[in-house]
Protein backbone atom coordinates (compact mmCIF):
# COMPACT_ATOMS: atom_id res chain seq x y z
CA UNK A 1 0.00 0.00 0.00
CA UNK A 2 2.68 2.18 0.76
CA UNK A 3 4.72 1.84 -2.34
CA UNK A 4 1.25 2.30 -4.10
CA UNK A 5 1.22 5.56 -2.38
CA UNK A 6 4.96 6.68 -3.57
CA UNK A 7 4.23 5.97 -7.22
CA UNK A 8 0.91 7.83 -7.09
CA UNK A 9 3.05 10.46 -6.10
CA UNK A 10 5.72 10.29 -8.18
CA UNK A 11 2.87 9.80 -11.13
CA UNK A 12 1.38 13.29 -9.71
CA UNK A 13 4.31 15.16 -9.76
CA UNK A 14 5.46 14.46 -12.97
CA UNK A 15 1.99 14.77 -14.47
CA UNK A 16 1.96 18.34 -12.64
CA UNK A 17 5.39 19.08 -14.62
CA UNK A 18 4.40 17.90 -17.91
CA UNK A 19 1.47 19.94 -17.88
CA UNK A 20 3.60 22.98 -17.04
CA UNK A 21 6.42 21.59 -19.38
CA UNK A 22 3.29 21.82 -22.18
CA UNK A 23 1.85 25.36 -20.99
CA UNK A 24 5.37 27.15 -21.21
CA UNK A 25 6.14 24.93 -24.78
CA UNK A 26 2.54 26.61 -26.12
CA UNK A 27 3.42 29.72 -24.69
CA UNK A 28 6.66 29.90 -26.32
CA UNK A 29 5.05 28.66 -29.88
CA UNK A 30 2.65 31.38 -29.24
CA UNK A 31 5.04 34.05 -28.99
CA UNK A 32 6.93 33.17 -31.59
CA UNK A 33 4.45 33.19 -33.83
CA UNK A 34 3.05 37.02 -32.80
CA UNK A 35 6.88 37.82 -32.84
CA UNK A 36 6.76 36.68 -36.52
CA UNK A 37 3.50 39.00 -37.52
CA UNK A 38 5.05 41.94 -35.21
CA UNK A 39 8.41 41.74 -37.80
CA UNK A 40 5.63 42.01 -41.14
CA UNK A 41 3.88 45.02 -39.42
CA UNK A 42 7.45 46.76 -38.48
CA UNK A 43 8.20 46.32 -42.60
CA UNK A 44 5.18 47.72 -43.56
CA UNK A 45 6.25 50.64 -40.91
CA UNK A 46 10.00 51.48 -42.17
CA UNK A 47 8.75 50.63 -45.29
CA UNK A 48 5.65 53.79 -45.43
CA UNK A 49 8.02 56.00 -42.85
CA UNK A 50 10.67 56.00 -45.59
CA UNK A 51 8.28 56.79 -48.60
CA UNK A 52 6.70 59.72 -46.36
CA UNK A 53 10.19 60.93 -46.04
CA UNK A 54 10.72 60.75 -50.01
CA UNK A 55 7.47 62.65 -50.60
CA UNK A 56 8.90 65.30 -47.84
CA UNK A 57 11.97 65.88 -49.54
CA UNK A 58 10.68 65.99 -52.81
CA UNK A 59 8.31 68.63 -52.13
CA UNK A 60 10.32 70.71 -50.08
CA UNK A 61 12.67 70.80 -52.95
CA UNK A 62 10.19 71.60 -55.29
CA UNK A 63 9.14 74.38 -53.00
CA UNK A 64 12.31 75.67 -52.20
CA UNK A 65 13.90 75.34 -56.29
CA UNK A 66 10.92 77.53 -57.66
CA UNK A 67 10.27 79.71 -54.56
CA UNK A 68 8.90 82.12 -57.15
CA UNK A 69 5.80 80.34 -58.49
CA UNK A 70 4.01 81.06 -55.89
CA UNK A 71 1.15 78.72 -56.83
CA UNK A 72 3.44 75.78 -56.73
CA UNK A 73 4.49 76.76 -53.43
CA UNK A 74 0.63 76.85 -51.92
CA UNK A 75 -0.01 73.32 -53.87
CA UNK A 76 3.53 72.17 -52.40
CA UNK A 77 3.12 72.80 -48.96
CA UNK A 78 -1.03 71.53 -49.35
CA UNK A 79 0.35 68.48 -50.31
CA UNK A 80 2.43 68.85 -46.90
CA UNK A 81 -0.35 69.04 -44.90
CA UNK A 82 -2.44 66.45 -45.99
CA UNK A 83 0.19 64.09 -45.47
CA UNK A 84 0.92 65.09 -41.88
CA UNK A 85 -1.97 63.28 -40.14
CA UNK A 86 -1.39 59.70 -41.67
CA UNK A 87 2.53 60.38 -40.76
CA UNK A 88 1.81 61.40 -37.05
CA UNK A 89 -0.61 58.58 -36.54
CA UNK A 90 1.52 56.21 -38.27
CA UNK A 91 4.23 57.02 -35.99
CA UNK A 92 2.25 57.14 -32.63
CA UNK A 93 0.16 53.56 -33.34
CA UNK A 94 3.78 52.10 -34.44
CA UNK A 95 5.73 53.31 -31.48
CA UNK A 96 2.75 51.65 -29.05
CA UNK A 97 3.22 48.53 -31.20
CA UNK A 98 6.83 48.33 -30.62
CA UNK A 99 7.25 48.82 -27.31
CA UNK A 100 4.69 45.58 -26.85
CA UNK A 101 6.78 43.16 -24.50
CA UNK A 102 5.57 39.82 -23.70
CA UNK A 103 6.45 38.52 -20.27
CA UNK A 104 8.46 35.54 -21.40
CA UNK A 105 10.57 37.64 -22.90
CA UNK A 106 11.06 40.67 -20.52
CA UNK A 107 10.19 40.72 -16.22
CA UNK A 108 8.05 43.47 -16.34
CA UNK A 109 6.33 42.43 -20.05
CA UNK A 110 2.90 41.31 -20.45
CA UNK A 111 1.00 37.98 -19.90
CA UNK A 112 1.53 36.67 -23.40
CA UNK A 113 -2.17 36.61 -24.17
CA UNK A 114 -2.63 40.18 -23.19
CA UNK A 115 0.42 40.98 -25.83
CA UNK A 116 -1.49 39.59 -28.56
CA UNK A 117 -4.47 41.40 -27.22
CA UNK A 118 -2.91 44.38 -27.51
CA UNK A 119 -0.97 44.15 -30.60
CA UNK A 120 -4.04 43.21 -32.54
CA UNK A 121 -6.44 46.33 -30.87
CA UNK A 122 -3.53 48.50 -32.05
CA UNK A 123 -2.93 47.41 -35.41
CA UNK A 124 -7.04 47.23 -36.13
CA UNK A 125 -7.15 50.84 -34.86
CA UNK A 126 -3.89 51.51 -37.70
CA UNK A 127 -5.27 49.82 -40.13
CA UNK A 128 -9.15 51.49 -39.94
CA UNK A 129 -7.46 54.67 -39.68
CA UNK A 130 -5.89 53.96 -42.77
CA UNK A 131 -8.33 52.24 -45.04
CA UNK A 132 -10.58 55.37 -44.42
CA UNK A 133 -7.53 58.54 -44.59
CA UNK A 134 -5.78 56.93 -47.72
CA UNK A 135 -8.84 57.12 -49.86
CA UNK A 136 -8.12 60.96 -49.80
CA UNK A 137 -4.70 60.77 -49.23
CA UNK A 138 -4.21 58.63 -52.20
CA UNK A 139 -6.58 60.94 -54.36
CA UNK A 140 -5.74 64.04 -53.88
CA UNK A 141 -1.76 63.09 -53.85
CA UNK A 142 -2.18 61.80 -57.06
CA UNK A 143 -3.86 64.58 -58.66
CA UNK A 144 -1.40 67.08 -57.09
CA UNK A 145 1.83 65.10 -58.13
CA UNK A 146 0.65 64.70 -61.49
CA UNK A 147 -0.33 68.76 -61.73
CA UNK A 148 3.37 69.63 -60.23
CA UNK A 149 4.97 67.61 -63.16
CA UNK A 150 3.31 68.92 -65.79
CA UNK A 151 2.98 72.84 -64.23
CA UNK A 152 7.43 71.85 -63.57
CA UNK A 153 8.48 70.15 -66.95
CA UNK A 154 5.59 70.02 -69.95
CA UNK A 155 4.84 73.65 -71.27
CA UNK A 156 1.02 74.36 -71.07
CA UNK A 157 0.99 72.52 -67.95
CA UNK A 158 -2.37 70.41 -67.41
CA UNK A 159 -4.52 73.12 -69.00
CA UNK A 160 -2.23 72.75 -72.39
CA UNK A 161 -2.52 68.78 -72.03
CA UNK A 162 -5.72 67.50 -70.21
CA UNK A 163 -6.08 64.03 -72.24
CA UNK A 164 -2.09 63.19 -71.19
CA UNK A 165 -2.93 64.53 -67.80
CA UNK A 166 -6.05 62.25 -67.45
CA UNK A 167 -4.38 59.75 -68.39
CA UNK A 168 -1.27 59.71 -66.50
CA UNK A 169 -3.57 60.41 -62.88
CA UNK A 170 -5.64 57.57 -63.96
CA UNK A 171 -3.21 55.06 -64.66
CA UNK A 172 -1.30 56.36 -61.48
CA UNK A 173 -4.10 56.03 -59.51
CA UNK A 174 -4.81 52.33 -60.79
CA UNK A 175 -1.39 51.39 -60.04
CA UNK A 176 -1.73 53.18 -56.31
CA UNK A 177 -4.99 51.07 -55.78
CA UNK A 178 -3.27 47.83 -56.71
CA UNK A 179 -0.11 48.48 -54.48
CA UNK A 180 -2.18 49.09 -51.65
CA UNK A 181 -4.62 46.31 -51.69
CA UNK A 182 -1.92 43.87 -51.54
CA UNK A 183 -0.13 45.63 -49.05
CA UNK A 184 -3.15 45.80 -46.93
CA UNK A 185 -3.25 42.15 -47.00
CA UNK A 186 0.21 41.26 -46.51
CA UNK A 187 0.42 43.90 -43.58
CA UNK A 188 -2.50 43.85 -42.37
CA UNK A 189 -5.83 41.64 -43.20
CA UNK A 190 -3.52 38.39 -43.05
CA UNK A 191 -1.91 39.17 -39.73
CA UNK A 192 -5.02 40.58 -37.93
CA UNK A 193 -5.82 37.29 -38.78
CA UNK A 194 -3.46 35.16 -37.79
CA UNK A 195 -3.60 37.16 -34.20
CA UNK A 196 -7.13 36.30 -34.10
CA UNK A 197 -6.21 32.13 -34.72
CA UNK A 198 -3.68 32.98 -31.66
CA UNK A 199 -6.09 34.68 -29.54
CA UNK A 200 -8.55 31.52 -30.09
CA UNK A 201 -6.36 28.90 -29.03
CA UNK A 202 -6.45 29.98 -25.74
CA UNK A 203 -9.98 29.38 -25.24
CA UNK A 204 -9.49 25.84 -26.66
Amino acid sequence: MEELRKNWAEDSTASRYTSHLDKASLHKILRLRANKQMKINMQYFWASFALQVIVYSYLTHVIIKHWNDSLLIFVGILCILIYIPFTIILLKKFKKIASLRSGDQHAAGLPIQEYIQKHQRLLSSFYKFKSTYEIMLVILSTAIMTWMVFRIYIPGGVIAHPAGASFIFITSLLCCTVAIHAENKKHFKDPLTELQKLLNEFKQ
